[in-house]
C-alpha cells in the first residue's frame, strides 16, 4: 500500500548511503592502505578494484534517480494533499513528467522501476480516495448527497486516470524508437479497480437509501 514518497525516501537513503562511502574511499587512510596493497601486488586488490567500481555506479544511479524522483516530487504532493478534484487537475501535468523521466531519465526508466512508480501512484490515490469518503465521518452518519459526491469523485479518478494514462502511452507510440509505455495496465490498475467495484456497491445502495427516504417524507398511502 506504499506510496510513491518512499520511493522517493529509498532513493534518497541509498544516495546518502553511497556518499557517505564514496567520500571514505577518498580519505588519507584508504589511500595508504591502497598504495599498500599495490606496491605488494595483494591479490585482493582485484577483487577491490570491482567492487570501486560498482560503488561508483551505484552512486551515480542513486544520483540519478533522486534528481529525476524530486523533479516529480511537486506533481505528486496532491496526492497526499488535495482532493480527487485536485488530482485530476494535475494528472496530464503528472502524466506528462512521468513520460519524460521515463524518455530520459538514465537508469530509472527501466519496466520493472515504472511499474512500481504507477503502482505506488495508484496506491497513494486510493488512500487519498478513503480520505475523502470518510471526511465527514462514519458511512452511516454523513449526509447521503455529499456521501454520493465522494463516492462519484473516485469513479471519476480511476477513469479520468486511465484515459490520462493511455493518451500519454499513444503520444509515445508516435515516436516509436522512443521508449514505450509497455508495462502491465492490470498491474498498475487493477487494485483501483477493485476499489471503485465497491464503491459502486455503495454508490447503489446508499442512492436506494435516499429515493426511499424521500418517499417516506411524503407518508405515501399511511406506508
Amino acid at each position: 500500500d506504499a506510496g510513491p514518497r518512499s520511493e522517493f525516501e529509498y532513493w534518497r537513503a541509498r544516495q546518502a548511503t553511497f556518499n557517505g562511502l564514496t567520500e571514505q574511499l577518498k580519505s588519507h587512510e584508504c589511500k595508504v592502505v591502497l598504495a599498500g596493497a599495490a606496491a605488494s601486488r595483494a591479490r585482493s586488490l582485484k577483487k577491490w578494484r570491482t567492487l570501486d567500481n560498482q560503488i561508483t555506479d551505484a552512486a551515480n544511479e542513486a544520483k540519478d534517480n533522486v534528481k529525476y524522483l524530486t523533479a516529480l516530487e511537486k506533481y505528486i504532493e496532491p496526492l497526499y494533499s488535495g482532493n480527487t478534484h485536485s488530482i485530476i487537475d494535475g494528472l496530464p501535468s503528472l502524466l506528462n513528467n512521468v513520460k519524460m523521466m521515463h524518455t530520459i531519465a538514465r537508469y530509472y526508466n527501466t519496466t520493472e522501476r515504472m511499474t512500481r512508480l504507477f503502482c505506488k501512484i495508484t496506491n497513494q490515490m486510493i488512500a487519498n480516495c478513503k480520505v475523502g469518503i470518510m471526511s465527514k465521518g462514519k458511512l452511516w452518519d454523513q449526509p447521503i448527497p455529499d456521501l454520493l459526491v465522494a463516492l462519484e469523485g473516485c469513479q471519476a479518478l480511476n477513469n479520468y486516470y486511465q484515459e490520462q494514462y493511455r493518451l500519454t502511452k499513444e503520444k509515445l507510440m508516435t515516436q516509436p524508437k522512443g521508449k514505450q509505455f509497455d508495462f502491465s495496465e492490470n498491474l498498475i490498475f487493477n487494485k483501483f479497480e477493485l476499489f471503485c467495484k465497491r464503491v459502486q456497491k455503495l454508490t447503489d445502495m446508499f442512492s436506494t437509501i435516499q429515493q426511499f427516504s424521500t418517499l417516506a417524507k411524503h407518508n405515501i398511502e399511511g406506508m
